[in-house]
């Protein structure tokens, strides 16, 4: 039943899904008020220079955000990839071209920002590397046989989904080819003091140090994804460097410089970001 009606509402076209999604946008915000404490709180922290009535426009845009999103990984069950390359597009492709050229394995970094889903079903034509992505295990098992039916619709196969909790082990076993490996590195980990922490959006905040430790065992470089909505349906992708080679600089390195990039992308396009995550559930100074 629930993938009958995903695939339905993918069968709408884009102009009556956008109008579908501002109805759910208000109906979250106004009625619903879905998380609205924790998105105004966000928002108020990371921007204290901001005024109320500029808060509560990236609110309301955050809303129509999250609501695009939704119909439009609804859609990824219908369009065809011609159709959908359309509607993506990539700066500087060359800068993965030019890492397969020279026999390095990447992991392309992106935060909940753009359409990560989109991205993942074009990431095998930006380059010849193999590519795959790693995701986390939906708990609800209608909603994860659902997201990787969607997932594995085209592009991202079966075997290239690949299960964070074993994310090194599958990698190890793939050394012998030319990886691109998809992972949405901007969660909330556990809020130990084994985790890094540094300033993020004006907040004390604790990042997982998985993707910067496999990075330095599997000789991987960082990458980057820059992906921001120009308009309703369209997209744009910009990749930026952030290490060639992991176990050529200091340690945390690649981390810090991923959330600096995360931070000017945030600045630039805040309503890109979803703030309905309690990205801030855990305190430093609460440890130990």
């Amino acid at each position: 039943m629930v993938y009958g009606f995903v695939y339905l509402v993918g069968l709408l076209p884009f102009k009556l899904l956008y109008a579908l999604s501002d109805v759910n946008a208000f109906m979250l915000c106004h009625i619903i008020r879905y998380r609205r404490k924790v998105v105004r709180q966000n928002l108020q922290n990371a921007f204290p220079e901001k005024s109320l009535d500029e808060i509560r426009k990236i609110e309301k845009k955050n809303y129509r955000n999250l609501c695009d999103l939704f119909f439009e990984t609804c859609k990824l069950l219908v369009m065809k990839p011609e159709q959908l390359q359309k509607r993506v597009s990539f700066s500087n492709p060359e800068m993965l071209v030019e890492l397969y050229d020279k026999g390095k394995s990447v992991f392309t970094a992106l935060p909940h920002s753009g359409n990560w889903e989109w991205y993942g079903k074009l990431m095998h034509t930006v380059s010849a590397h193999k590519a795959s992505a790693i995701y986390k295990r939906v708990e609800n098992e209608v909603f994860e046989r659902l997201m990787k039916k969607i997932r594995e619709s085209y592009g991202i196969e079966h075997e290239h989904m690949i299960e964070s909790r074993v994310a090194f082990r599958e990698l190890l076993k793939r050394s012998d080819m030319q990886n691109s490996i998809l992972i949405v590195a901007d969660q909330s980990p556990r809020g130990v003091e084994s985790d890094y922490w540094n300033t993020f959006l004006n907040q004390e905040t604790c990042w997982f140090t998985g993707m910067e430790k496999m990075a330095r065992k599997l000789d991987y470089a960082v990458v980057f994804v820059a992906m921001k909505r120009v308009r309703r349906g369209c997209y744009e992708v910009v990749f930026k460097m952030i290490c060639e080679d992991a176990n050529a600089v200091a340690e945390n390195f690649v981390i810090e410089r991923y959330s600096q990039e995360i931070e000017h992308f945030i600045n630039e396009n805040p309503d890109n970001w979803l703030w309905t995550h309690r990205r801030w559930k855990h305190k430093r100074k609460a440890i130990g």
